[in-house]
């Protein structure tokens, strides 16, 4: 009888859809559960040329000219590589990291296929695994920036004190929930 006559209350139908309300909000705006109902594809080219297959990650990079004096390439070298690994959610693809022709270098990510969530990002880890969210943030990263979709190809331009030989993983790395979703071990 007491809940026939709450249910037919104002006051409760009022709190009721205030909660609601509240509810959906939190959902979407802060959490951004619509991510995970919908993937985003990118497919950027990679800029400065894909390198040559023979080019070795520590080849003497040249070509010879006319005159047989060697000159650099215009084509960047591979200098490591991984596949994503599922950790925390789906994720299949792969990681390369190129020197370009200036010393700098880029991360490419190709045929990416991540389970979607709010506020990817890309992390180079400083480990040479991880396969946990304990094991980003105790071994330390670098923030590339956020996740331009989680399906198709994309490049990263990684910054001046990026060291091929510390940051031996790839993680795409959920920032609002610290969760890492994948990661790509480089060998």
């Amino acid at each position: 009888m007491r809940v026939r006559k709450l249910t037919r209350s104002r006051l409760f139908w009022v709190i009721g859809t205030a909660v609601a309300a509240l509810l959906l909000y939190l959902a979407f705006a802060i959490f951004g559960v619509q991510t995970l109902l919908y993937d985003e594809e990118v497919n950027e080219e990679f800029a400065v040329g894909a390198p040559a297959e023979d080019q070795l990650p520590d080849a003497d990079v040249g070509s010879a000219t006319s005159e047989g004096a060697a000159e650099p390439a215009s084509t960047p070298v591979r200098v490591s590589f991984g596949e994503f690994h599922a950790v925390a959610h789906p994720g299949t693809g792969d990681a390369y990291v190129y020197r370009l022709e200036d010393g700098s270098h880029a991360l490419r990510l190709e045929s990416l296929d991540i389970f979607n969530g709010p506020a990817l990002y890309v992390y180079a880890v400083a480990a040479d695994d991880a396969n946990d969210s304990d094991t980003v943030l105790e071994a330390g990263f670098l923030d590339l920036g956020p996740l331009k979709g989680n399906q198709g190809n994309q490049t990263y331009e990684l910054p001046a004190d990026f060291d091929p030989a510390k940051y031996r993983a790839i993680s795409v790395w959920c920032e609002r929930f610290s969760v890492n979703f994948a990661t790509a071990p480089l060998r």
